[in-house]
Parts: structure tokens; C-alpha cells; sequence
């Protein structure tokens, strides 16, 4: 097990959600708003929008574990960050569409809870943040998700 493992198992999770958009497996930056939201363009249904998500570590612990009355070796408890961005469409309710999308991440997480093997066991998708923001003068709705992931080492 190692962050890098468990960050590719997260990217690959999240790829695997319908209708998820670009998944990158680190955040993105750009000086020019329109650069950074062409990073996340893309076409589903026939509908050009914005939608896609970044997956950063934000915080690592690391702390003896005890197995038993034997200790056992070190745990590193990490917290991933996942970012989201949709485009707003108030004739298409795209509110709902972008719930119902964090529902299916956090469902897609919570039936694998060892990460593909890559990890001890994770905490489930928490959500911090939802609300709407101006990207480039592109209206997007905004998420940002939360994996707490534990690592035996």
C-alpha cells in the first residue's frame, strides 16, 4: 500500500461512475480562466458542458497501531480532497443532475471500501461543500468531497 497506489485507486473509482466527466488524479491550475475550464470540457449526451472533478491529499497521520496486545506496526491515515465542477443549466435542473452525481460517487465508494486492495479501509465520501461558482465566466456548480483513507505500513 502507498498514497500513490491509493490516489490511482481513487481516480480509477471515480472514472468508473457513469457520466462522471474528466477525472484528473491531481488539481489542476491555470493563470487563464479559460484555460482551466477547457480542462474540464466535455461532451455527454450530445451536451457540451463543463464537468469533471481533481483528487488532491490535503493531510497525512501517521500513529503506531496495536493489534491486539502486539504492536503491529504504523498506520498512515490520509485525507483526499475531490473537487467537482458542472455547469449550471436552470432549464435542465442540472442542480439535480450534479446531486445525484455526488450520490453515485459516494455509493461507488462505499461498496469498496478496501480501495481495489489498495488500503486498510476508508471512512466513506463526505461532502464539505456544495454550491455554485463563476469560473471564467462559466456558472458551475462546486464540490468539494472528502476520503478519509486508512494505510497499514
Amino acid at each position: 500500500m502507498s498514497e500513490s497506489a491509493i490516489r490511482a485507486e481513487i481516480k480509477n473509482i471515480l472514472s468508473n461512475v457513469a457520466d462522471v466527466g474528466k477525472v484528473y488524479d491531481y488539481e489542476r491550475w491555470s493563470a487563464d480562466w479559460n484555460n482551466f475550464i477547457n480542462l474540464f470540457k466535455i461532451t455527454i449526451s450530445s451536451i457540451d458542458q463543463v464537468r469533471g472533478w481533481e483528487i488532491g491529499r490535503k493531510a497525512v497521520k501517521e500513529e503506531k497501531t496495536i493489534i491486539g496486545p502486539v504492536s503491529g506496526g504504523n498506520e498512515r491515515v490520509h485525507t483526499f480532497f475531490i473537487k467537482g465542477y458542472m455547469s449550471v443549466k436552470d432549464a435542465t435542473a442540472t442542480e439535480k443532475t450534479f446531486n445525484a452525481l455526488i450520490e453515485s460517487i459516494a455509493s461507488a465508494f462505499r461498496s469498496n471500501l478496501r480501495l481495489n486492495n489498495s488500503a486498510q479501509s476508508h471512512d466513506y465520501v463526505q461532502c464539505e461543500i456544495i454550491e455554485t461558482r463563476m469560473f471564467g465566466g462559466v456558472h458551475c456548480h462546486y464540490a468539494e468531497l472528502t476520503l478519509i483513507v486508512t494505510e497499514l505500513i
